[in-house]
């Protein structure tokens, strides 16, 4: 697309916060093929090969929230492993599963938010070793500040999950599994990649095996981008064919350091301790969206965790007692009161702005079996939130947390139910969360042995954040009297899954009543209120395919159609904004020994950005392809172009432009 010289002079608006408002079948006759090739494989032993494309089935036993998370939620699992080479953030592996939707806010190095199925960030748990993860006052966590070297497996729940995981799991879950080292793995990893808009990583790991079998995994992640690259604007949206001219991001550098220290120390037979610290520390530019730049504003957050588990074992009863605490520290500079502040300007509205938050939380779960294929698991937690900010004051609030839940298998493990209860009190609001889910395996012993039913229903409720009752950030105004979002949700589906094939298919549907939505509050501030009501149903369908010569193939779709239901002669029954109906991934790879390779598309359908269906984000699609190269013993080099389309026309949900095409390249090697 021919761009023009663009006209000198700067847009300037003001910078507030945006408005969050808010079976198919299988062919039988492949399904049968591919069983008779999958069962004359095993009969012949043949190894069984894992899938190109990421499970559906969850190995629980890598995660600690086993007995929580509900054996069968509508889940993904993402293995880090299968993009090694690759420049994959957290928020780029996430987006490999269906019902997914990340949030960028530009470039490398800045915001990116996770959304499942369609409900927004602040509804969708996010979960580091089991350990819940927040943003500046309890707002949902920034994925950028979570390094992807450190992550092993990423386990992608979708629904209602607040009977399994807790209050604020009203669109799901996003476990993130640290790296462990096993002890016939090679014990030291190092990586290093450079490539477009001065953007550098450096990562490496360590495994350390002491004598008394207690094993170690350090981890360090520093990444630097300069964020400079050239995008096309249009400064008439709104006219139809509007020209296109010629920009460059500025103030979008950004630095960050992290470090993952995590060990299993065995006390003695049938008592183990685990520990996990991870803190990370970053400054970077704040460029601010297009037409509405903050050319000096900067942010820096440094934040950690540590927590600690110690778990026994006692004949088939599992009893484990966990600690953990986490802070964080924000500050805002030469941001005014929604315009550009010069830094060190002397008004009220360029003071530094500066949050501080700290969770803590101690928990205790028994998990025993009440007779053969029937277990019980319970669980009681209690701790507390602090905030502290620069407009907001001092706020504390007291968290408890009752939970029982159920795994029974019935008609000889052809049915399986898992019922779930929990109750949560938070500051002074409380509320109950039920959850049940079960799979059907009706053919066990025949050709269709692999086909699974799956069903599940859950209602739960997200307490208000400390940033919506009380931080004040400049452009938005706290609210102290919100309510809790509520929301309930019925999935179904199934699932095929043989040693070359994995397919599974569902569908949802789900209410939400006293959503949180900003709305002006003049003169020129945003403020929250209980206003929202949303139906939001779809379907989700995924692929893996294991084909001849190490070649995989992945396909992930979702289907979201979400309705606004408040009650508004302007937006009743109109689109959700900020939801993509229609979102693709697909992915084609290689992997072998001594040659790897991908190519991979993903497609976004026109998206609503405003709750009167008067504006859109257009359809975009992004290629990437990449190839990798052993050139001597452990050591490999990739090379990967990102978005090979060079569109630099895409924009986000928020109006920041995104990178046209990158080139990174990396070396790394495993010893």
């Amino acid at each position: 697309m021919p761009l023009v010289p663009a006209p000198q002079g700067r847009i300037a608006r003001s910078r507030a916060k945006s408005p969050a408002s808010p079976s198919i079948l299988l062919l039988v006759s492949a399904l049968l093929s591919w069983a008779r090739s999958a069962r004359a494989e095993q009969d012949g032993g043949a190894p069984d090969e894992s899938i190109a494309g990421p499970p559906v089935e969850v190995s629980y036993e890598a995660t600690v929230r086993a007995s929580r998370q509900g054996a069968n939620a509508q889940t993904t699992v993402v293995d880090a492993d299968r993009f090694a080479g690759e420049a994959r953030t957290v928020a780029e592996l996430i987006a490999t599963s269906p019902g997914v939707s990340v949030q960028h806010s530009g470039g490398p190095g800045q915001s990116a938010f996770v959304s499942l199925r369609g409900a927004s960030p602040d509804q969708s748990l996010v979960l580091l070793d089991g350990i819940p993860l927040q943003g500046p006052g309890g707002d949902a966590i920034d994925l950028s500040t979570l390094p992807s070297s450190f992550v092993s497996k990423v386990i992608v729940s979708r629904g209602v999950l607040g009977a399994q995981l807790g209050a604020g799991a009203l669109g799901g879950a996003v476990e993130l599994v640290p790296k462990t080292v096993g002890p016939s793995e090679p014990r030291f990893g190092v990586q290093l990649s450079a490539g477009s808009f001065g953007t550098v990583q450096l990562a490496a790991d360590a495994a350390i095996l002491a004598a008394d079998a207690a094993r170690w995994t350090v981890a360090l992640q520093l990444d630097r981008t300069e964020g400079d690259f050239h995008y096309a604007r249009q400064f008439t949206p709104e006219i139809p064919d509007a020209p296109y001219y010629a920009a460059s991001r500025e103030n979008a550098d950004a630095t960050r350091g992290s470090v993952l220290v995590r060990g299993e120390v065995p006390l003695r037979e049938g008592l183990e301790l685990d520990a996990l610290f991870q803190g990370t520390a970053a400054d970077r530019g704040l460029p601010g969206p297009v037409g509405m730049f903050t050319p000096r504003a900067r942010e820096s957050d440094e934040g950690g965790i540590f927590g600690a588990r110690l778990r026994a074992t006692l004949g088939e009863t599992v009893i484990s007692a966990r600690a953990w605490g986490r802070a964080s520290l924000v500050q805002l500079r030469a941001l005014g009161l929604g315009f550009d502040c010069p830094q060190g300007g002397s008004s009220p509205a360029c003071a530094v702005q500066q949050s501080h938050t700290i969770g803590t939380r101690g928990e205790i779960e028994v998990a025993f079996p009440l007779s053969a294929g029937h277990s019980l698991t319970t669980s009681l937690s209690a701790g507390g939130e602090w905030l502290a900010g620069s407009y907001a004051g001092i706020h504390r609030r007291e968290i408890l947390s009752l939970a029982v839940s159920d795994d029974a298998s019935l008609l000889q493990q052809a049915l399986s139910v898992q019922p779930a209860l929990r109750l949560d009190l938070v500051g002074g609001v409380a509320a109950v969360s039920p959850g049940l889910t079960a799979t059907a395996r009706p053919f066990s012993g025949s050709v269709l042995e692999a086909l699974e039913f799956r069903a599940g229903v859950g209602a739960s409720f997200r307490p208000p954040s400390f940033s919506e009752l009380y931080l004040d950030t400049g452009p938005t105004q706290p609210n102290p009297d919100l309510r809790p979002e509520r929301a309930l949700s019925i999935d179904t589906g199934l699932r095929w899954k043989t040693p070359p094939l994995t397919a599974s298919v569902g569908i949802f549907w789900s209410r939400y009543r006293d959503l949180i939505l900003y709305e002006l509050f003049p003169p020129a501030r945003v403020k929250p209120y209980n206003i929202g009501a949303a139906r939001i149903s779809g379907a989700e369908v995924q692929l893996g395919v294991r084909l001849p010569f190490e070649v995989g193939l992945e396909l992930a779709y979702s289907f979201v159609d979400a309705v606004n239901e408040r009650p508004s002669a302007t937006q009743q029954g109109r689109k959700l904004s900020y939801r993509s109906p229609h979102r693709l991934f697909a992915r084609l790879d290689r992997r072998s020994d001594r040659l790897e390779g991908f190519a991979e598309v993903e497609l976004s359908s026109a998206t609503p950005r405003n709750a009167y269906g008067t504006a859109d984000l257009p359809t975009q699609v992004r290629v990437d392809a990449g190839a990798g190269l052993r050139v001597a013993g452990p050591l490999w080099v990739d090379v990967e172009v990102r978005n090979l389309l060079d569109d630099r026309t895409q924009q986000d949900l928020f109006l920041y432009p995104l990178p046209g095409a990158s080139f990174q390249a990396t070396a790394r090697a495993r010893f």
